[in-house]
């Protein structure tokens, strides 16, 4: 098994475990195990726990499905973008859901600011931003493209979660009714 390949199988088999187990109780020797290589060489590709877990979070869980959307697939209409920004991100986080709840319980991880749950937005607000000032410099917005950006990530993660964790109070609401709503409203507020 090439580098490449073994860092692959170690990737997906600690997405796995993580996923299942959550961070605290998931070991390197029982990924290494899963992925059928020695712990040694576990810690000589990622040299701990804590980085393995960044790169499968930042590998299988956000940038690349985030990225894939704002290199290939605007139209460049403020709305048309934003609903399918939206629809983007909350598909990577519904699918993901577990990991991310593990990661919110996980005070080890949470309480510093370089956990990849506090990274992704970080990332995710500086496409967003480039994305704001071009659609200002076209006259589409009237507002701060930092402001917006951060208004739109953190609404979108309120949408998640209210659908994740407060059943009752979304019960009678539809998840596509709620984002296709949030982005209407939205658009109309900045371009005003």
């Amino acid at each position: 098994m090439g580098k490449q390949d073994t860092i692959e199988k170690i990737l997906k088999c600690a997405m796995s475990l993580f996923s299942q187990k959550g961070y605290t109780l998931t070991t390197t020797k029982e990924i290494a195990k899963e992925a059928g290589v020695s712990e040694m060489t576990v810690f000589r590709h990622f040299e701990s726990k804590k980085n393995l877990f960044e790169k499968v979070f930042n590998e299988y869980v956000f940038l690349p499905n985030i990225k894939f959307i704002f290199e290939n697939n605007l139209e460049w209409d403020l709305e048309k973008d934003l609903l399918k920004i939206s629809h983007i991100y909350q598909d990577i986080l519904s699918k993901n859901k577990k990991i991310i709840l593990m990661e919110l319980k996980n005070k080890e991880l949470t309480s510093e600011l370089s956990s990849p749950l506090f990274k992704f937005p970080i990332e995710f607000k500086k496409l967003l931003i480039e994305y704001f000032y071009k659609m200002k410099e076209k006259d589409n917005i009237k507002y701060d493209p930092e402001i917006i950006a951060i208004n739109f990530l953190s609404s979108n993660f309120g949408i998640f979660i209210s659908f994740l964790m407060v059943d009752n109070l979304t019960d009678d609401i539809d998840m596509e009714v709620s984002i296709s709503s949030f982005v209407s409203v939205f658009t109309k507020g900045i371009t005003s």
